[in-house]
């Protein structure tokens, strides 16, 4: 067997082995050659591994694999707030409709009100939306980094942390965290 074969071969067989241990159905997995990292779809039910992640060494490969596992246990969140995002989108463009659809024959009310309300509306939001889904992401990595470090150990989470990291795949808060789980740990 060709050693890359043997490599995604391993990965599948931890994923299956970290579903277990964190009691959720195993997603599944594949093998791509863009340089963006591992990533967990929760549409799909599917962890995406790059050739870079696939080179590091097996310890390395171990926690990052497991963080993309706890990420499938957090796919009922993420559906949810997917389908909230579709609803919302849908409430704000359907409200100027209805308001088009129901308002008088005049040409300037019937198009530039609701247009207007539509772009205002969509302004505001937009923000609050940022916001919203970069505080859930945060939370979301940092929960998938503490499953990771519940299966392999906070030390060689925060080692692994440290190395994708290097890669600009990692940003501070999560080291931070990570560091204060392993400092809470040794006392």
């Amino acid at each position: 067997m060709e050693p890359q074969r043997a490599q995604e071969d391993h990965v599948v067989s931890l994923v299956a082995n970290y579903a277990a241990a964190l009691h959720v159905g195993a997603p599944r997995v594949r093998f791509v050659t863009t340089p963006f990292g591992p990533c967990y779809e929760a549409l799909f039910n599917r962890i995406e591994i790059d050739r870079g992640t696939l080179a590091l060494p097996d310890a390395l490969l171990r926690i990052v694999v497991a963080h993309e596992v706890g990420h499938a246990t957090q796919r009922k969140s993420m559906l949810l707030d997917f389908a909230w995002t579709v609803l919302c989108v849908a409430a704000l463009v359907s409200i100027p409709c209805m308001v088009f659809a129901t308002s008088p024959d005049e040409d300037l009310w019937r198009v530039s009100v609701p247009g207007a309300g539509f772009a205002l509306s969509l302004i505001a939001c937009r923000k609050g939306w940022r916001a919203h889904g970069a505080k859930r992401s945060a939370a979301f990595e940092l929960d998938a980094d503490a499953k990771a470090a519940s299966i392999c150990g906070p030390a060689s989470a925060l080692a692994a942390l440290e190395a994708m990291a290097e890669r600009g795949h990692i940003d501070a808060a999560r080291l931070h965290a990570m560091r204060a789980r392993l400092a809470q740990v040794e006392q």
